[in-house]
């Protein structure tokens, strides 16, 4: 059971990454948050042979509500379904469901075996010929950071700070733009200024 956020650090030809590993139990929410609050992409891992979780659901959610607009959708352990294309396609619906739901269209799906490495790092035709999409690695590739996604000033709130009944203060880090005195500052996702 992952208890707290974990990252690891692997670079490209390309590009540096941070896979920030969080856990998905309802008791350790806010370090899915935190998790999430640092990320340009969430790819959400569903087993092959039992489908959309709810924890699945609940990382879909979070990761929308702090403002993931990039989806990849790993389903892991296609081997032990028999490599099924039928199989993929019914999470595949299902997930874009939810996604859609949530606000999210830009959606990468991915039958892959990471315990064989197919359709992670390798090519998997061989097994499933009937994919020929990118690898997880070529979807990372080309995802977008967030400043790229969208500008302005951001500041996902970690914590509330109230130290006595006359003040409240939010922190957080800065994950993009700036801000000065005088700003007005938008709260997503309810849009009040």
């Amino acid at each position: 059971i992952t208890v707290d956020t974990t990252q690891i650090w692997f670079t490209t030809q390309r590009r540096r990454y941070v896979i920030i590993d969080a856990p998905g139990h309802k008791e350790f929410l806010k370090n899915m948050v935190t998790g999430a609050a640092q990320a340009d992409a969430a790819i959400l891992v569903v087993d092959a042979a039992q489908g959309l979780a709810e924890q699945t659901r609940r990382h879909a959610t979070i990761a929308s509500l702090m403002g993931i607009r990039q989806f990849v959708l790993a389903v892991n352990k296609i081997d032990l379904v028999d490599y099924s294309k039928a199989r993929f396609d019914e999470i595949t619906h299902d997930f874009k469901e939810l996604a859609l739901s949530l606000g999210v269209s830009r959606i990468t799906a991915i039958p892959v075996s990471a315990l064989k490495g197919e359709n992670v790092v390798y090519d998997g035709r061989a097994t499933m010929p009937w994919y020929e999409g990118p690898t997880l690695v070529e979807t990372l590739e080309l995802a977008t950071t967030r400043s790229a996604q969208a500008g302005g000033f951001r500041l996902p709130v970690q914590r509330v700070a109230r130290p006595g009944e006359s003040f409240r203060g939010y922190q957080g880090t800065v994950s993009g733009g700036s801000v000065k005195p005088g700003d007005s500052v938008t709260i997503l996702p309810s849009g009040m200024v």
